[in-house]
């Protein structure tokens, strides 16, 4: 059997060494020319560990152990039980493209995905060759979109329907040392509906970002943000990220399921934090079991569609939070609640969301009041 794999992401690649791995055929082909590009500093959970089945030391930069949340008039600060661990995304990249070319994947770069059409049980794809400007054929038994938010392979099948949203970060000198084992994220409902960041990278840089609905929004807040805290931009770090939806079922673009999408072409993204690269790498994980045993993709994915599916809930709610609202929320973090927050991971939540619900029944009313006033007005 021959996978190929358009799109060198972190799904993609993973995707690649987890059936490389158990003797298939695999190819990878991107558009780029070096793996990983551009750098970008992401902040993830321990579930990276587990889900990899391996600790990415290499990759990681720095690790956080305390979260500081802050509304208009509150604040509070959760001491994790298992530290976030502070990863650049260019070093996780080229990790996992060794990790497949040892197991036997072709990785092509500079090769730009133009389609692909059905004959019988193989798939045709085109590429040009960047570099010669050569047009390139090959056929598959099966083809993977591992191409990001804009999925070229999604949408040459009409499939990518997911709405984007902006995520836009500045790596920042600390004119003063900081502690490097804090993050700090401010709720300002009147600027973004998600949140400012402050992720450290040691303790004298970091990352300061946030997430909004279009990519001017996001330039104009960040910069007035970065002003009011008198921090200068180094470089900046950008990214448009698609969100999940619920009832989305186009993982599967061919009858005979050997066309499918993962990772970010898949919308494989908490829309919480909108973070996918722990949930991506979920997806990549249940395709290779799909395709490998000749399972049911969309079956295979349906425990991380429900923490996808509630995690979209959390958002829906979150969207209509105002700045009391956002302080009545801080107000609650005490106590078995806070308790919770700081032993389960953004990662486990459908391990966590009735036990939260249970011991603060608020959040009910709190969540309630929100979505009613939203519709009032």
């Amino acid at each position: 059997m021959k996978v190929i794999i358009i799109g060198a992401s972190l799904s993609g690649l993973f995707t690649a060494y987890l059936l490389a791995k158990e003797g298939v055929e695999v190819e990878v082909y991107d558009k780029t020319d070096i793996l990983g590009w551009p750098p970008r500093t992401l902040i993830v959970t321990r579930e990276l560990e587990n889900v990899l089945d391996f600790f990415p030391e290499e990759s990681i930069i720095n690790e956080v152990w305390y979260i500081e949340l802050f509304s208009r008039s509150k604040s509070a600060r959760l001491e994790l039980s298992s530290p976030d661990l502070v990863i650049e995304r260019e070093r996780l990249v080229k990790s996992l493209a060794r990790l497949a070319e040892d197991a036997g994947t072709e990785v092509k770069l500079l090769h730009q995905f133009e389609g692909f059409a059905k004959f019988g049980k193989k798939v045709a794809v085109h590429f040009r060759n960047l570099e010669t400007n050569e047009e390139v054929q090959t056929s598959t038994d099966v083809l993977v979109g591992a191409d990001g938010g804009l999925s070229a392979v999604s949408g040459g099948d009409s499939r990518n329907g997911h709405r984007l949203t902006a995520l836009l970060q500045a790596k920042v000198f600390l004119h003063e040392q900081r502690d490097s084992s804090t993050c700090q994220v401010w709720f300002d409902s009147n600027h973004t509906k998600y949140f400012y960041w402050l992720i450290p990278e040691s303790e004298q840089t970091a990352i300061v970002g946030l997430i909004a609905d279009d990519a001017c929004q996001t330039g104009v807040c960040l910069t007035r943000f970065l002003q009011n805290r008198h921090l200068e931009p180094l470089e900046f770090q950008s990214a448009m990220v698609p969100m999940h939806r619920f009832g989305f079922a186009g993982e599967v673009l061919s009858n005979d399921r050997n066309i499918f999408v993962v990772g970010d072409a898949a919308a494989q993204v908490k829309v919480t934090t909108v973070g996918g690269v722990v949930t991506g790498l979920h997806g990549a994980k249940a395709l290779a079991h799909a395709i490998l045993n000749g399972r049911n993709y969309t079956k295979a994915l349906w425990e991380l569609k429900i923490e996808l599916n509630l995690h979209l809930l959390i958002r829906q709610v979150l969207n209509r939070f105002s700045q009391v609202d956002y302080d009545e929320l801080l107000g609650l973090i005490k106590g078995e609640f806070k308790d919770i927050l700081e032993k389960w991971n953004r990662d486990e939540l459908t391990q966590s969301f009735l036990r939260l619900i249970w011991t603060e029944p608020r959040l009910i009313k709190l969540g309630a009041k929100a979505l009613l006033k939203s519709f009032l007005q």
